[in-house]
């Protein structure tokens, strides 16, 4: 398991890449990219010869309005590979 971002400087320590990855880490061959910029992006998620990669969009404005990210990153990675029951 791989937890990367690509995200907003003003935003980026509300990011905690490391809770995701430490709540997740159990699961190989995963890659996780949470991108969370003022511009839109697209989520395109693949996989190839390394593992299967998922892109995760924050909505910037909600990101940067709330004190604790980890929820909403966590859930969403959750809703990504199928552990939402």
């Amino acid at each position: 398991m791989k937890v990367l971002k690509i995200v907003e400087g003003d935003i980026s320590d509300k990011i905690d890449t490391l809770y995701v990855w430490e709540q997740l880490n159990h699961i190989d061959k995963v890659a996780l990219t949470y991108i969370c910029m003022m511009d839109e992006q697209e989520e395109d998620d693949w996989s190839d010869e390394n593992g299967r990669h998922i892109v995760i969009l924050l909505p910037y404005k909600e990101v940067k309005r709330l004190k604790d990210v980890r929820p909403l990153m966590l859930a969403k990675a959750k809703e990504k590979l199928g552990l939402v029951a």
